[in-house]
Order: C-alpha cells, then structure tokens, then sequence
C-alpha cells in the first residue's frame, strides 16, 4: 500500500517536466520553491572549537542571542553585503535547550535557476544572470536592534556576514571551487535571509560535474548542503 502513495509524491514533485509553467497551482509552485532539486534543506551546525578565544557572534552556545556587538559594519562597496527586501516570513526561533546541540534548519535555494524564477521567486537585483544566485532562508542571525532616538543602527551580524560571504564556495569532485563573488543581505524582518552570487563564468558547472556541494563556514557554524545534478534539469537542460 506505500508503493502508490510514494510514486504519487514523486509525480508531484516532478511536475515541472511535464506540465505548461502556466498550469502550475500555486501548491505546486511552492513545492518547487521549498522542495524539489533546486530547494534542499540543510542544518547549520556549531563547531566550537575546544581553545576558542572569542565568543560567537550571533548566538552562544546554548542556543540564546549573544549580546556581544561587533565593532565592523558591513560594506557597501562591491563584493560586500547590500541590503535587498525578500518578502518572506522568517523561521521560528530556534531552540535554546542547553542539552541539545545548537543547529538551524536552512533552506538553500537556486534563486537563479529557470524553474524556480518560473515558480514565481522574488525579484533578483540586476546583472543576476551573470551569476549562480542561492538564497540561504533561516540563518541564525540576529534581529535587528531598535536605535534610540539619536543613536545610528549597529548591526549585530556584520561579523558573522562578513565570515559567511568569505566562507561560502561551491564544490565539486576534482575542479577548483567556486568562491562567493558578493553578497545581498536582507532587511528589517527578512534579515535572517541573504542571497549568495558565484560567477557563473568561471569553470561553469555542468551536469557531468554530478554533484555540486554548497559549504558555508561561518565560525562557530558549519553549512553543507548536497545538489545532484542530475536532478536539476529542466527541458533537458542544466537549471542552475
């Protein structure tokens, strides 16, 4: 009786080879948009290491905000953090139980990819089709602080950012990596989201390559998240 029920939710999340994007329901669309091949969960993981000198930034280790305030702001140059609206809601809290290892539930998704943009993904900015674009939803960032009266807004991940745009690469088996050319930050409610840009023509990826591996190191967290390619097509093309 579980063989039905499992090749039912495989046509579902297949839909896209062999229905009009026009006739997509908006269930459907956001499947694709929150699980299909371009939209893979993954956990960012806290690795403390044992002699650690300086504390996290974002949250401690037993999972409540930290409280200490980086001095650096993030940069409005290229190749730093920009600020861009997202329209999505943010992920529940995470918990703070100090008995269960620290980890958060991140949705990585091609932003970039045909289908995907298709399904009805927010806007990009410009020059996005010169870029792998991935979206990372659900970070443990920290919200933004309310400024008093007077006072210029600190933000209390510019540290973390910074690591994260520094420390974010797509791998594959026997090529050179990836690196991230530049980084969008999220705002106000959406600040625990970013968009990531890797240039898309420099050793592209291609479907031969079979497995592309995004990793983000962003002390103390670790994020890994796996994408067959072979799952990636769309009207037998490479959808990246």
């Amino acid at each position: 009786m579980l063989a039905p029920g499992i090749a039912l939710q495989a046509s579902r999340k297949e839909f896209w080879t062999s229905t009009d994007p026009a006739a997509w329901s908006e269930d459907q669309k956001q499947l694709l948009l929150g699980q299909s091949p371009w939209a893979q969960d993954g956990y960012a993981r806290m690795e403390v290491e044992k002699k650690q000198r300086t504390p996290p930034v974002g949250y401690g280790s037993d999972g409540r905000p930290d409280t200490g305030m980086p001095d650096m702001k993030p940069s409005s140059q290229p190749g730093g953090q920009r600020s861009v609206a997202f329209g999505e809601k943010p992920p529940p809290v995470p918990n703070n139980d100090p008995g269960q290892p620290v980890r958060f539930r991140v949705l990585a998704r091609w932003e970039s990819a045909k289908p995907v943009r298709l399904a009805g993904a927010p806007p990009l900015p410009d020059l996005a089709e010169q870029f792998y674009v991935i979206r990372l939803r659900g970070l443990p960032l920290m919200p933004p602080p309310k400024p008093r009266p007077g006072e210029t807004p600190s933000d209390p991940n510019a540290g973390m950012l910074k690591a994260l745009k520094d420390g974010s690469r797509l791998e594959r088996l026997s090529k050179a990596a990836i690196l991230c050319d530049h980084m969008f930050t999220g705002s106000g409610d959406m600040s625990n989201q970013i968009l990531l840009f890797f240039r898309r023509d420099l050793n592209p990826i291609t479907v031969g390559d079979k497995l592309v591996m995004l990793e983000s190191w962003f002390a103390p967290f670790h994020l890994s998240v796996r994408f067959p390619l072979k799952d990636m097509l769309y009207q037998g093309e490479l959808a990246l």
